[in-house]
């Protein structure tokens, strides 16, 4: 019959213990451990010191030396090299704005157009329900767009912005007409 695995474990912790108390206590004889000779250092005797004459002379004054920083011409190390705009700062505050270019364009709904002999009149409706006519050329949208083109069934806008690593993009987008069924 097979000893279940909990006698082995305690039969070696047993084991280990009984080693481990053997051979710490060989340590601990009743003799005393071997003396070690003392030796006694003297303390070094005092000189004699000659008495403090007030002298003539004022002793030397130390000149210590100031470092000047002139930071001009240098960059301040504590700015970012990265450069973020605020929208506020960078005059794009969306008070100032026409309301036209305070919206997303997926904001706007291009609801109808007019067409006329000087060309076609888009009529955009903007998220708070109000309308507006717009031509080729008109300003829409918060990214800066402008009307290129008007279609039957869509307003494209042209896009420009810089990129991340200042190459100049330029984006198409479009605006489908919106059907009286909702798109």
């Amino acid at each position: 019959m097979r000893p279940a695995p909990v006698r082995h474990i305690l039969l070696v912790v047993g084991v280990l213990a009984a080693v481990s108390l053997v051979a710490g206590g060989s340590g601990c004889s009743k003799e005393p451990p071997a003396s070690q000779p003392v030796v006694k250092r003297q303390a070094p005797k005092p000189e004699a010191k000659a008495p403090a004459v007030p002298s003539a002379e004022a002793p030397a004054k130390r000149v210590e030396r100031v470092a000047l920083y002139d930071p001009r011409g240098k960059r301040d190390p504590f700015v970012s090299f990265i450069k973020v705009e605020d929208r506020r700062k960078a005059g794009l505050d969306t008070t100032a704005l026409p309301p036209l270019q305070r919206y997303d364009l997926g904001e706007l709904k291009f609801v109808g157009v007019i067409w006329t002999k000087s060309g076609a009149r888009a009529l955009v409706e903007d998220a708070e329900g109000k309308g507006y006519t717009v031509t080729v050329g008109t300003r829409i949208g918060r990214s800066g767009g402008v009307v290129s083109r008007i279609t039957g069934n869509e307003i494209f806008v042209r896009e420009e912005f810089v990129g991340n690593r200042g190459k100049k993009i330029v984006k198409e987008s479009g605006i489908q007409l919106t059907t009286a069924g909702g798109k």
